[in-house]
This record gives C-alpha cells, structure tokens and sequence, in this order.
C-alpha cells in the first residue's frame, strides 16, 4: 500500500441525491396509472388468447436457452493446479536479505532455496497504485493512465485522485486495460482476487473478487475519521480527520458524520445520526445509541459497531464504526474510525458475486472494507498514539489472515491472489525507531516500537509458511513486494524550487507562499509547475488551458533537470536528486500526453512533500520531517527495488514487475504468439 491520500484528499467525497416526502402524491398518482395499464393489458390478453400463448412459448424458449447458457458458462475448465499469489506490500530486501541471513525468515529462505528470490524491478514512480497497475496489466503508465496517487485535467488545471472514480452516485473503473483475472476468467479458471489495490468497483470474474485500495468510507473519501476533545485547541484543522471540541460532562451528546445529502431545494450537507457518552467512572463510559449501548475503557478499541443513515425516501446507507477511547480525565478524547461499509449490506457493490462480502462477514466477523484501512493521519495528527495504532494494525492483520484462511480452506484449484497492506503501514509509520538520523529518532523508546518494523516480516513469514502448506508439487506459489523502503528524513518543495529559479511566478509579487490546488499561480507567467510525489509538468501551449511554453520546451526541460540534479541541501551538504527523468523515456502509450514531463527521482531520505503533492507552493525549500509518517518508498525506483519469491527456478538476473502478468498468462496457458500480441511491457519468466 501507499500514501493515504484521502488525508489530503483534493474532492470532499460523494453527495447522495435525496427525493423528498413531496413526491409521495406524484408516486400515487403514478401507480395508479400503472394499475390502469395493466387492466388494459389483460383484457388485451383475453381477447387475444392465441398471440398471447405464442407469445408466452416464445419466452419460455428464450428463457430455456439464456438458462442453458448460464450454466454452461458457469462449467470450470480443466485447470487442475493452483496458483497462489501473495502480494505483500512494501516488502524490502534491505530488511529481507539480513533477516533471511540470521535464519529468522525461514520460509522466505526455504523458497529462496527450494525455488528463487530475486530483486523485483518497480515501476517509475515506485508508488502502489502505478505498481500494482502494472503487475496486474503488464502496462506501463502511459498505455493504463495511472501515473500517480494525484491527477490532473490540464484544460482545468483541477487535481484528482487516481484510486477511485464516483460521481454523481455512479462508480466508474478507473483500470480500462484487461487484467490478468479476467483472462483467467475467459479461461474458466477459478479465480480469487482479494484486495488487489485499484478494483473498485469489483470485476465480474470467474470466482470471487473483493475490492481493495480504492473503496471509499461512508463520506465518500479515502479515510476520515472523527475525534471529540475537551482540550482547548488553537488551531481545528486536522489532515485527514474532523475535530469537534466539546464540554467534558457527565453525559456528552455527540453525532456520526454521515454522507453529504442534497435535495431538489437544499444545499448538500453532512446527515447525523445522534449517540451519548455518558460516564460510568474514572475509566469507562456508555456509548449510546439507537438500540445499542455498549462499555468502553481508556485505552480500548471497540468492536464493529453498526451505524445507519437516513439518505433518502425509505432508503439507509448502513456502515460499521470502531471507537477508542484516549481518555477520560483530565480532558475527554473519543476516536471514532472512518466509517466503513456495512460488508453485509453496502450503498455500493464491494465485491463480486454482491453477496460475497456477505458471505465473508457471516462466515469471519464484521471487517474493515476501506479500501486503506490503517489510520495513519490520525497517528500524525495526534489523535492516536503509538499503542493504539498498533492495535489497529494488529486487528487490520487478524482480519486478513481470516480472510484468507477461509479462502484456503476451500481452494482446490485455480489462482488465488491474496494482498497485504499492513507490511507497507508499519513501515510508514515506524521507520523512524530503526533510522538513528532521523529528526524523530528516539533512542530511549519503548523496544516494541524499535523491532515492530522487523515483527512485522516474521509475521508475513508465518503467514508464508501456512499458505505452503496448502499446496503441492504441482503448484505454483509467488510471493512478491510492489516496492522496497527506505528512511523520510527531508519534505522536498518543488513548487518552491522551480518558484525561486524562475519558472514558477505567484499572482501577489510580494507572496512567499501559495495554497495548496495551484490556487495562486499566475499562469501567463508560470512555465512549469509540479504535482504528486515527484512529476514535473511543463505550461504547455495547446494542452494547458493557459500555456505559455511552445518550441522552447525540451530545451527548458533539460534545464530543468540538470539544475535540480545539482541541488544540494545545505543543511546535511547531501545531494538531493538522484536522476530527473524525461517523460518520454519512462512513459509510452496512448495517454503519454497526459504524463509528468518530467518525474523527480530522489536520493533516499529526501521527497517530495505533502503540499507538493497537492500543488501548494511553500516559503522555504525544505524542512525536517517532523511527521510520524517517517518511511518511504517515493525516491529513485533504482534505490527501492521490491522482492520476488517462487517455488520455481528462474534464470534471470533481471525481473521486473512488468513481467509478472506475461509470467501467469503463461503459467495459465496462453501461448507466446498470444502473449506476445497483447503489447505488454515485460515478457514470461518461463
């Protein structure tokens, strides 16, 4: 998994068109015109009795063929192996190889022994939407449109995310280009796919599917949770969170921020639904409502929790909550999660057949259907501490392993892909108690928080070794990793770099800052801007809607770049960009129009900052990383290689990510003239 960008989420989320009461006379006067219809269509029948049985056999012949259809379709072929894939975010060979050398990895190092393990080449940029695109398309940016966690219009110059499209009540796919399930699915392959980031809403494939990174919270966002807080606070904006202050009482009526709703003659606004806090003693409160009431303890996560919302005439969306309670005296503080989708009963489609995570949720408990579960703002924020985020993770991975020991259990042939995320948070998160360099860099902190970066790999370890034993001689086991890690020492502002060289000018002459949007850029003056985590666009003449730059721009991206490949950060005398790459020799497809002119490759340490990524232009050039959010992978591909595992000899010195999708094309046998006729970017590791 990758940044959680719903924290700075650039759309404020869906808003559910509501019919009022009103229309309830409009309804009647419907059905009675519909009552009328039919009256006429049987006496029409009556008189008519021989159209009419012509017609009813007609329909049972169609009937009888559609059903013959289906269930001929529905026959498996005869692939009788199966193939588990397990994705397991973030995994790093600069942590894997030590571990695997001090014999604490030992089914990574029985695969590597038995099999292969190599270095898996990423994609640029190493981010897991671009990368988990491409293992699962074969394709580079440029041919699926997938360059970034942050895209733009350039005739608007308006930003998005690139996870997930839902407007106007509809969900979109954002992947247009065939994956790999579903040429398993023409096959009649039995496939599982669970979590694979960017599959929201779910494809019809021949199995099962459960979406993954992509799949919004109740308020239409990537993850906003809520925090209630006697404490006086000066400033109320949270990333990634709403804050409300409260008076600490005995009792405490709060509300659940729903989904924005907006009526024929109202504006949108957030529905409520209402609950109380009241306090049994020092350290325990009643949460109350609707028909629930329930005990919660400082320092406790409670269960799933359902919650509904009135959003229409009859109509609920139904969502599940966590609370955490941080404390009670001397200030009251009340985490409450974003709001999931109810598994067994969500306003969107999660999955594929529908009922699946009905099934699911009946058969494993009520789980986390966020597309990117893990809280991590709140953790930089504040709202949670150490502990506590922990505690989510943990609970996080116990579903998962659920998941997918019930997967396991009935799996006799096929191919089952399987995604963690939780390797890729803990080390967002955690990074900074194994890097003595860091800015947060604590070496007096609690030993769990110093080895939870190494527990977390012998957990995947674990859960490596129970999925071996579920397969033969036959079959095929891949475990592989998007991307490596490294350490966030240094926030990077491009906007700020290209403001102070000349490229970038602001409407107010005297501002030293601009808001985050590209809001207060004078675009008849601006020649280059920046976006995401590292992409560089030129102001080009007939593709941005005020582009000023025309026959100059390769040369101008040629300044650009050796100019930044010179900078150096004064305060660590360190070199800041490892390579700048032009756009045309890391992107090529139909869409390379819409790419980075150039995308930023960054020595370890340093990246691009969050109000980079949203087209803010600070004062200053750079700044410590002062957030706990203090490992990454957004720097030069070269530097954060990700890892394969196979139970199977391979050859190569080189494999990419690219070639994972050729890889089980081939192993699910399709031929190489096929293969090679689907313009993929890699090539079969057999």
């Amino acid at each position: 998994m990758d940044l959680n960008l719903s924290y700075i989420d650039p759309i404020s989320g869906y808003v559910i068109f509501s019919i009022g009461g009103w229309l309830l006379g409009l309804l009647s006067g419907l059905l009675g015109l519909i009552v009328i219809f039919f009256k006429k269509i049987v006496n029409f029948m009556r008189r008519h009795k021989f159209y009419f049985t012509f017609f009813c056999i007609i329909i049972l012949v169609l009937f009888s063929a559609g059903f013959f259809f289906m269930k001929n379709s529905s026959q498996s072929g005869n692939f009788n192996r199966k193939i588990i894939i397990l994705g397991m975010d973030g995994l790093s060979p600069k942590i894997m190889e030590p571990m695997m050398a001090q014999g604490k990895l030992p089914h990574f190092s029985m695969l590597k022994s038995h099999g292969s393990y190599k270095r898996l080449q990423t994609t640029n940029p190493p981010q897991s939407p671009v990368a988990w695109t491409a293992f699962s398309t074969g394709k580079n940016p440029a041919k699926t449109g997938i360059f970034d966690f942050i895209l733009r219009d350039p005739k608007t110059y308006d930003l998005r995310l690139s996870l997930s499209n839902t407007t106007q009540g509809k969900v979109k796919s954002i992947i247009k280009d065939k994956r790999f399930w579903q040429y398993t699915s023409d096959k009649k392959i039995p496939t599982a796919i669970i979590s694979h980031p960017l599959t929201f809403p779910p494809d019809a494939v021949f199995g099962t599917m459960l979406s993954g990174m992509g799949v919004p919270d109740i308020l239409g966002t990537e993850g906003t949770f809520t925090f209630y807080t006697s404490e006086v606070l000066e400033n109320k904006n949270t990333t990634g969170g709403k804050v409300f202050n409260i008076y600490n009482s005995r009792m405490m009526k709060l509300d659940f921020i729903g989904p924005k709703i907006k009526g024929f003659f109202k504006d949108a606004a957030h529905v409520k639904t209402p609950f109380r806090v009241v306090q049994k003693d020092k350290n325990t409160v009643y949460i109350i409502y609707e028909n629930n009431k329930f005990e919660l303890t400082v320092g406790e996560w409670s269960g799933w929790k359902e919650v509904a919302f009135k959003v229409g005439l009859f109509k609920k969306m139904r969502g599940v909550v966590r609370f955490y309670l941080a404390s009670l005296e001397p200030e009251f503080n009340l985490y409450l999660s974003p709001i999931n989708f109810d598994p067994k009963n969500p306003y969107f489609q999660i999955s594929h057949p529908k009922k699946y995570s009905q099934e699911l949720a009946e058969h494993i408990g009520c789980f986390h259907t966020q597309g990117m579960p893990a809280d991590t703002w709140a953790v930089n924020e504040g709202r949670l501490g150490e502990d506590a985020a922990l505690l989510q993770i943990n609970t996080l991975l116990t579903e998962k392993k659920k998941i997918l020991a019930y997967e396991l259990n009935r799996f006799d042939r096929g191919l089952l892909f399987f995604y963690f995320g939780s390797s890729d948070v803990i080390q967002h998160m955690f990074w900074r108690y194994i890097d003595p360099k860091h800015p947060l860099y604590d070496d007096k902190a609690a030993q769990q928080y110093k080895t939870a970066i190494y527990d977390w790999y012998e957990k995947m370890d674990q859960i490596l070794g129970e999925v071996m034993g579920h397969i033969g001689q036959e079959d095929t086991i891949i475990v592989l990793s998007d991307h490596g890690f490294g350490t966030f020492r240094r926030a990077v502002h491009l906007n700020s770099w290209l403001r102070d060289n000349g490229y970038l000018v602001l409407k107010n002459k005297s501002a030293s800052s601009g808001q985050e949007l590209l809001k207060d850029i004078d675009w008849t003056k601006t020649k280059a801007y920046a976006l995401g985590f590292g992409g560089i666009y030129m102001n080009q003449k007939g593709r941005e809607a005020e582009g000023i730059v025309e026959s100059e721009s390769e040369e101008l991206k040629k300044e650009i770049s050796e100019k930044l490949q010179t900078w150096v950060d004064q305060k660590h005398s360190e070199k800041i960009v490892s390579r700048v790459y032009l756009g045309q020799e890391i992107f090529w497809g139909d869409k390379a129009n819409d790419a980075p002119d150039l995308y930023v490759g960054f020595h370890e340490g340093y990246r691009a900052s969050w109000q980079t990524a949203m087209g803010a232009v600070p004062s200053e050039l750079l700044e410590d990383n002062l957030k706990k959010w203090s490992g990454d992978h957004l720097f030069d591909p070269e530097l954060v290689p990700g890892v394969l595992f196979m139970n199977k000899p391979l050859v190569q010195d080189t494999v990419s990510i690219y070639d994972m999708m050729p890889t089980i094309l081939k192993m699910t046998g399709y031929d190489d003239q096929y293969i090679k006729a689907l313009d993929l970017d890699g090539k079969s590791l057999f």
